[in-house]
């Protein structure tokens, strides 16, 4: 289920200089780390539950008998 995930992107403010970054859900998964251009490496902390981000993928496409 951790791969189907892998297309959202949560938003990141760098701390150095306030750039927005879009981290992809497999870098947060994966690499626990990001760096902006600034020079300023970000840890990430995915602290959300795995069912949260289910409901905003069921939300954006509702299960329904041919893709659930």
């Amino acid at each position: 289920m951790a791969n189907e995930l892998d297309d959202i992107k949560a938003q990141v403010d760098c701390p150095k200089c306030g750039k927005e970054l879009s981290v992809p859900y497999r870098v947060i998964r994966l690499q626990k780390a990001v760096g902006c251009s600034c020079g300023a490496m970000i840890r990430l902390e995915d602290d959300t539950p795995i069912g949260v981000l289910q409901a905003l993928i069921d939300e954006e496409n509702p299960p329904q008998a041919e893709n659930d």
